[in-house]
């Protein structure tokens, strides 16, 4: 879970924020598992934001929370931080959710799936707002095939490795001498085993964004912000 410099490393915060959504939904008895089985449907990461307010070194002990804090018909957001013991927080993340049905693929309420209001409190942090991507000229950066050991539970390609084939634009030098600001990613389609998936990239002053496509298919878009690591 650490990085070269044996901090967190970004994969690992992903997977922490996403792990911490699966538990609440599952201590809420609506996960990814209870719709499937229960309402043949299964909850959609659309979108995740991560701002790195301080990334905590190995074994320096932190807590996770997260909550629902906001809702609509279809969609839930949940806000997720990590927080040192003195309470000083090193993570922040606002995850989107919807719930899709499984036969025919359509955008189900949320509601229909086991959420009920009540679950949800109204107080989302600060800073957290979603991203519009910009349409600018973006330029191949390479192309990565979809292999078995990239696949979730429901034989999607995980969302996890959507980051990494990002990251390895970059090389170890470069992680030397960056520290990540915010990683955030929009889900737009899946994939699946065998599929070969192009990479594009456009520079924006500290933004790098990244467009994942199958084809003319848009699958996944990604945004990267660096800060130049003084202590090196």
């Amino acid at each position: 879970m650490c990085d070269g410099k044996l901090k967190l490393s970004p994969i690992a915060a992903d997977e922490i924020v996403e792990n911490a959504v699966t538990e609440l939904m599952g201590d809420l008895g609506i996960d990814g598992i209870v719709a499937k089985a229960k309402y043949n449907a299964m909850w959609l990461i659309e979108k995740n934001n991560i701002r790195f307010l301080r990334r905590p070194v190995w074994r320096e002990a932190f807590s996770v929370s997260c909550y629902i804090s906001k809702h609509s018909s279809v969609k839930l957001n949940i806000d997720t931080f990590a927080a040192a013991e003195n309470g000083e927080h090193l993570i922040e993340a606002r995850t989107e959710l919807c719930a899709i049905a499984l036969d025919t693929g359509r955008v189900r309420k949320a509601e229909s799936v086991g959420f009920t209001a009540d679950m949800a409190e109204d107080s989302p942090l600060e800073g957290l707002s979603f991203t519009r991507f910009p349409k600018g000229e973006y330029v191949p950066v390479e192309s990565v095939t979809v292999r078995s050991t990239s696949l979730d539970y429901c034989w999607h390609t995980n969302n996890i490795e959507y980051v990494k084939f990002v990251l390895n634009d970059h090389d170890a030098d470069f992680f030397k001498t960056h520290e990540p600001a915010a990683l955030e990613v929009h889900y737009a389609n899946q994939s699946f085993e065998g599929e070969q998936l192009d990479i594009e990239k456009l520079s924006v002053d500290e933004n790098d964004y990244y467009r994942i496509r199958r084809g003319s298919d848009e699958i996944a878009n990604c945004r990267l912000v660096w800060e130049k690591d003084m202590h090196t």
